[in-house]
């Protein structure tokens, strides 16, 4: 029985050029112009490959990709990516959302093939299971990084799923204290190994776990842990926690380090933290720049935004991504009196007082940012 291909793309032309390329070779040939004819098409038609421009009027192929990815009946389906935008940001962004491969155009119909061929026969052998990266990244200092990270990360694990906190900050973390966890082994030790060194044992003998089911990296005790070479530790590190949870959500601090850089060339997301008063967003909006020319860009990145009750008249949000040229993922009322006692207590907001208005901005948060999710497994 012959292979099935959906074409999606929105010019005429190269629409016809690719399906006759791979009609000649025997393949059976569905095509959409659109984002969303693409989507409806995948359920009737069950294609083995896409092949997905990127530049679409409706929605952007990035944005197609990870809705192909969210739903579990697609979410393994093979996809390649076939655009004019060959740089290598556009590139990253587009193995970033899900795509399997990316080809530039216009491409040689060889190689077309040889990449389809390859991703078909590589589709034939299940892969093996990765957890979706969430890194949390302070647009400046006291902005509540960690308190949204906690928050994600409980409301994640005590949601059926496997997850795994790690406070990658050069300083004393504040996770163990939101969660009133005391580890005697952390970070520190793994960053004074070459990234050989790093294995999975290693890493799972320094988690520690939380009543809500969430599993904590600590953050070094002894800011000397800290080396020129660390981002490579990040670099081994990460794919480890992938392999093993099914998600891993990054603490970062407000800095535009290797380290950080290193942290969101893994994370499937990027969230920039920020409070709604003039400083914090163009620290945000500095953050984001940065982010973009990193290649973390478009759906990638948005903003969350905390508002900690210092701002009398905040923007509003669709103000906010006027001034950030980013999505607003998320936003959290002020709940002062709240978060004292979830610290007092040891216990995140979120399941502390699950009714309070803070809270449900979390979940709603944490439901945003696992739209690409798998079951728990």
């Amino acid at each position: 029985m012959p292979r099935k291909i959906l074409i999606v793309d929105d010019d005429p032309h190269a629409l016809r050029l690719v399906s006759y390329a791979f009609e000649a070779e025997g393949y059976q040939v569905a095509v959409a112009s659109s984002g969303a004819e693409a989507l409806a098409r995948l359920a009737s038609e069950r294609p083995d490959l896409v092949v997905l421009d990127v530049m679409m009027p409706d929605m952007s192929g990035l944005e197609v990709c990870q809705r192909i990815r969210a739903n579990p009946a697609t979410a393994r389906l093979p996809i390649l990516m076939l655009s004019a935008r060959g740089l290598v940001a556009d590139r990253v962004s587009g193995l970033r959302s899900g795509a399997d491969d990316y080809l530039a155009k216009p491409a040689d119909t060889s190689e077309l093939l040889a990449r389809a061929e390859a991703l078909l026969a590589r589709a034939a052998y299940p892969p093996a299971r990765t957890g979706r990266v969430l890194a949390f990244l302070g647009a400046k200092g006291g902005v509540g990084t960690t308190t949204v990270a906690v928050n994600v990360g409980a409301l994640l694990a005590t949601g059926g799923y496997s997850v795994a906190l790690v406070e990658l900050r050069p300083g004393y973390g504040t996770a163990r204290a939101l969660l009133r966890l005391d580890p005697e082994t952390d970070l520190g030790g793994l960053l004074a190994k070459a990234p050989g060194e790093i294995t999975p044992q290693e890493v799972e003998s320094r988690l520690v776990r939380h009543a809500s089911g969430l599993r904590l990296l600590a953050a070094p005790r002894v800011a000397a842990s800290w080396s020129p070479a660390s981002h490579e530790v990040v670099d081994a590190l990460l794919p480890i926690l992938a392999g093993g949870y099914d998600y891993v959500v990054l603490d970062l601090d407000h800095s535009w380090s290797a380290l950080n850089r290193a942290a969101v060339d893994h994370a499937h997301f990027t969230a920039v933290v920020s409070e709604p008063e003039q400083v914090s967003l163009q620290c945000a909006r500095a953050t984001l720049t940065t982010l973009r020319a990193w290649g973390i860009m478009g759906d990638l990145a948005g903003v969350v935004i905390v508002n900690r009750g210092t701002t009398s008249i905040p923007p509003t949000l669709p103000q906010i991504r006027q001034a950030l040229s980013a999505e607003a993922v998320g936003a959290v009322p002020p709940a002062g009196d709240a978060c004292a006692q979830a610290v007092r207590d040891g216990v995140p907001l979120s399941l502390l007082q699950p009714q309070h208005v803070a809270s449900a901005a979390m979940r709603e948060l944490a439901r945003v940012l696992s739209g690409t999710a798998h079951p728990p497994r």
